[in-house]
């Protein structure tokens, strides 16, 4: 598994959690699994980046 899916994992395990939490968590869950989002793409950008170099 790569470090982008790891990341898109972090981020849907969040969004479960929203499910069952209170408004308040719920709000703070579903931020944190957009900052998941945001690093599993620059992860992604990086890799690419890499792949282009060798």
């Amino acid at each position: 598994m790569d470090e982008a899916e790891k990341f898109r994992e972090y981020a849907a395990e969040c969004r479960r959690l929203a499910q069952k939490a209170s408004a308040q968590d719920k709000a703070v869950l579903l931020e944190i699994a957009g900052a998941w989002i945001a690093c599993a793409e620059e992860a992604e950008c990086k890799a690419e980046t890499m792949a282009k170099k060798t």
